[in-house]
């Protein structure tokens, strides 16, 4: 008995990427004419005939976790995901880093001086140059901390006593 396969060519499509991002197209009317002429046995579709029915799916079994990539991760996230100092919102990714420095060497350079900061819920706040030192100074100490921090998650994954990502969790929640 022939199968009785539909011919799916131009309906049924598909696109993905594979491991290198190539996109690879699958025109499964391609497959559908390769199977045409495979005798089915009755009650197997054409599929469980070309491959014997002998297939058998393996349970997926989840990749390990990189915890070194996690903490590295993990120790961005909080050094970038900012700080509050005397009620400021103040964000600490990187641009607004070069924008604290900057303030800060204008701040030393002239203790009179004052701006007007935007802090990072948008709000915008009157700050002396006194303030932005501090604010700098305070920032400088949360990265610091982070990498600080890091080091020691490092340090405990090589050692075997840190060995999932909600353990490297706990740790960077103190900053």
């Amino acid at each position: 008995m022939m199968s009785d396969a539909m011919d799916l060519t131009g309906l049924v499509t598909a696109s993905y990427a594979d491991a290198d991002h190539t996109v690879i197209d699958l025109d499964f009317g391609a497959v559908d004419r390769a199977v045409r002429g495979v005798r089915a046995l009755p009650g197997i579709g054409w599929y469980d005939a070309l491959v014997g029915g002998q297939v058998e799916i393996a349970p997926y079994v989840a990749p390990p976790v990189d915890l070194v990539a996690y903490a590295a991760d993990a120790r961005w996230r909080r050094e970038t995901g900012g700080i509050t100092i005397d009620g400021l919102h103040i964000a600490t990714d990187d641009r607004s880093k070069l924008l604290i420095a900057g303030a800060r060497i204008q701040a030393e350079a002239d203790p009179a001086w004052s701006t007007v900061w935007t802090a990072a819920d948008g709000a915008r706040h009157p700050v002396s140059a006194a303030q932005v030192i501090a604010i700098s100074a305070a920032v400088l100490a949360h990265v610091d901390a982070g990498f600080r921090l890091y080091d020691e998650v490092l340090a405990s994954i090589a050692a075997g006593s840190i060995t999932t990502p909600a353990e490297i969790d706990a740790v960077f929640a103190a900053i």
